[in-house]
């Protein structure tokens, strides 16, 4: 992979939503040592005064909340560039809240950056906004984003594209990009993530566990589930290219390989049985509604419907490639998950708000 050139990053000042989170933790990290002015980060509660948090100028908001907008004023007045990473994915029994802070409130940070004369955004989106296709071939950017429509993150986040297309139309004096990546993940955000997914009854479950006796039971996967998966870091890198290069469009992010269910199973060590996928979502859904598990089962339609990615795009114009392998990546964090490990400060820890996003 080529090295950062940091060529236009210096001197610049960059704003970035949901700085506090996931993705914006590690694009923190990819700024450091750039040359760049200033970053800015936008988060519901101010993070840890410690790396790589210390030095960026911080501003209070609940992008779900009209009371945001004076403070998007401000956040962006004289900013080079806006990376939006802000998203909430949980509570997916409150539709409306995710509503408030993913769709309209991307509405706002578009129309702040409108108004404050921002030259590049960058709009973090994600392989969940492409609808359903083969998963055998891997698909560039211009596959269909009308996304899967049983899934609501799926939906929010093709409606947001939509959002930024009409932004990119009405404001073409800026420059706009956006990030597809697959699943993002790093070992320091794994309690976190689990606690998303898992929910409060399973993840403790699933902690309490010996990792030899977890190996050992059975992992119910449908033979059509395709995942990939790909590194906070790796995608921040990409971001910071983005930005440096002041590249535009959309730019398909994973890690190789893209695993099947075998493949999955394999990577964790564990010994898959095959289940009809019906059979699994019925009991997702029925776990969804028993408050037992807090995601709903379009997350699964997610996984059996996305096709993979292509990232030549990325690699060509960005000089991107992924530093992480989806199995290392994979195991690292399964070995991070079983093993509590996480951030000990504010950030990716309980609450729902657009810092806490694993994107």
């Amino acid at each position: 992979m080529a090295e950062l050139d940091t060529g236009l990053l210096r001197g610049m000042t960059v704003a970035i939503t949901g700085a506090s989170g996931n993705v914006g933790t590690a694009v923190l990290r990819a700024l450091a040592d750039t040359g760049v002015a200033e970053v800015r980060g936008l988060a519901r509660r101010r993070p840890p005064e410690e790396e790589p948090y210390a030095g960026v100028r911080w501003f209070r908001a609940d992008l779900g909340s009209p009371d945001s907008e004076p403070v998007l004023a401000e956040f962006l007045d004289g900013v080079d560039a806006v990376v939006h990473l802000a998203w909430a994915l949980i509570p997916d029994r409150e539709p409306d809240v995710l509503h408030a802070v993913n769709i309209e409130g991307t509405r706002r940070v578009l129309a702040a950056a409108g108004a404050a004369g921002v030259r590049h955004v960058v709009h973090m989106s994600s392989i969940g906004t492409y609808a359903a296709g083969p998963q055998t071939d891997p698909v560039r950017e211009d596959w269909p984003t009308t996304g899967v429509p049983s899934s609501q993150y799926s939906r929010q986040k093709s409606a947001c594209e939509q959002l930024v297309r009409d932004f990119d139309a009405a404001h073409p004096d800026v420059t706009v990009s956006v990030t597809r990546p697959t699943l993002v993940l790093q070992p320091d955000a794994a309690s976190e993530i689990g606690r998303y997914f898992l929910g409060p009854v399973f993840f403790p479950a699933a902690r309490a566990l010996p990792g030899a006796v977890a190996k050992l039971l059975p992992l119910p996967l449908p033979s059509s589930l395709h995942l990939g998966f790909v590194h906070a870091d790796d995608v921040a890198d990409a971001i910071a290219r983005i930005v440096d290069r002041r590249a535009p469009g959309p730019f398909n992010l994973t890690a190789p390989p893209n695993f099947d269910a075998d493949g999955l199973a394999r990577a964790l060590g564990v010994r898959r049985v095959p289940v009809p996928a019906v059979v699994l979502r019925t009991g997702m859904q029925a776990a969804f509604l028993a408050h037992l598990l807090q995601i709903e089962p379009g997350w699964l339609d997610l996984g059996l419907g996305v096709p993979p990615l292509d990232t030549l795009k990325a690699r060509t114009e960005l000089e991107w490639t992924a530093r992480h392998r989806g199995g290392d990546l994979l195991r690292e964090f399964v070995a991070a998950l079983s093993s509590g490990q996480g951030h000990t400060g504010p950030l990716l820890h309980g609450g729902t708000g657009p810092e806490h996003t694993p994107a």
